[in-house]
């Protein structure tokens, strides 16, 4: 067996799209002989936790620790007040500008708690490689003090850019230097960089050099095939159902999803047998968003559910709604998108045109695409896809294996393995 150290701030018990992929990885890590051990943080703030996602949790150890970050501290609070009601409520955009006024991120409290439960492992366990999930940010740089200290190899693994990061807006220009020389310095440091798509990998090789290009692989997130068996079958309702299931943030938004529904309702074009419902933990201005629309009575908002109900209620529905925003949203590729995929269904796909979530979706034949802010669009491919489920009209599509979550683990684990004999 061979042994990883992974920083994963991001890890279960807590919920959402960004554990599964740290999770998901430990699991298959382990059924092709790599054991890791796991360091996270102890208590945070967070929109949603997932018990079914511990129970997959196959790391040796998870270490936890104590951290100074916010949501650490909002935690710490919450044992006399209710801060996770203000934490929901407080405008996204006051909490992104406290986001951004950290150097590095919001999350550099966990930094000498994070380095010093590595420290401790590193001491008395033989590990063939660091790894850090990112973000948060902070997770790369403890690793990378380690790996220089301890003469280990390092992977970071890209969720999210950092510096190319569309959401992040440096407060000033010393911030932004601060952040690119760090991401510089962990890019070359780096024995292998996975990313989740391959535009993410050509952007960070078109900003940080083309000697970057051979060491970074790209890890799409996939889905886990042992999800979708044995899933149960509801009984079929007379609605037409289309779910979105997941969280909003960033540019990412119902908005205009809402007004394309609001538009046909004036026009007389809405069926009167659909329902649409949102699957989630949801921001402020969302919730507002959707409870102020006029096609409210065809709304349904159902609190955040762990993975394996979100499963069920994908392969459950008749359509999926897909959200990318177009700022900077070319390379985003989400694990929601290949678990739509694998359910089969119908997918309306609210994505810039020319983004790599839209070529994957096209060449399996899935061509209701437009991007997230073409309102006629949007309303014309929901009657398109509506008709075709009332006419039973359904394509039956290629689902590749070469994107489920064991499959994606042996090719970089491969790569990886490669690099490791070549240093």
């Amino acid at each position: 067996m061979k042994n990883l150290l992974l920083f994963a701030y991001f890890y279960p018990p807590l919920g959402g799209p960004g554990i599964q992929r740290p999770v998901k990885l430990v699991k298959y890590l382990k059924r092709y002989n790599w054991q890791t051990d796991v360091i996270s943080v102890r208590d945070i703030v967070f929109h949603s936790s997932d018990n079914d996602l511990l129970e997959e949790n196959q790391a040796e150890s998870v270490i936890r620790t104590a951290s100074l970050d916010l949501m650490s501290l909002l935690k710490k609070l919450n044992r006399k007040k209710n801060n996770n009601k203000i934490y929901f409520k407080t405008p996204e955009k006051y909490k992104k500008f406290i986001r951004n006024v950290f150097p590095i991120d919001d999350k550099i409290g966990w930094l000498r708690y994070a380095v010093k439960a590595g420290r401790s492992l590193l001491l008395t366990k033989k590990y063939d490689a660091v790894m850090a999930t990112i973000g948060p940010y902070t997770a790369g740089i403890a690793a990378y003090k380690l790996c220089r200290r301890y003469n280990k190899s390092l992977v970071i693994d890209y969720r999210d850019h950092w510096t190319l990061n569309p959401y992040i807006k440096f407060p000033t220009k010393i911030h932004k230097k601060l952040s690119e020389g760090w991401e510089s310095k962990l890019l070359d440091f780096s024995t292998v960089t996975t990313t989740i798509s391959q535009t993410m990998k050509e952007e960070i090789v078109a900003k940080f050099g083309n000697h970057l290009d051979s060491k970074i692989h790209v890890m799409y997130n996939g889905w886990d095939e042992n999800d979708f068996q044995n899933v149960q079958k509801s009984k079929k309702t007379r609605k037409i159902i289309f779910r979105y299931i997941g969280n909003f943030y960033g540019h990412r938004t119902p908005k205009y999803f809402i007004t394309a529904l609001e538009s046909l309702i004036r026009k007389n074009k809405m069926p009167n047998d659909v329902l649409i419902e949102f699957i989630g933990n949801y921001y402020i201005e969302t919730i507002n968003i959707l409870q102020n629309s006029k096609a409210l009575k065809l709304i349904n908002i159902v609190p955040q559910v762990s993975h394996n109900q979100a499963i069920k209620y994908m392969v459950n529905s008749d359509a999926l709604l897909l959200f990318i925003a177009s700022p900077r949203g070319r390379g985003v590729l989400t694990g929601k998108l290949f678990e739509y995929l694998r359910s089969g269904k119908e997918i309306l796909a609210m994505t810039p045109p020319e983004g790599e979530a839209s070529a994957i979706l096209r060449n399996l034949k899935h061509n209701y695409v437009s991007s997230m802010e073409d309102v006629d669009a949007i309303a014309n491919n929901f009657l398109k896809i509506y008709k075709n489920i009332k006419s039973n009209k359904i394509k039956e599509r290629r689902v590749p294996s070469q994107y489920t979550r064991e499959n994606q683990t042996k090719e970089f684990l491969t790569f990886l393995e490669q690099r490791l004999d070549i240093i």
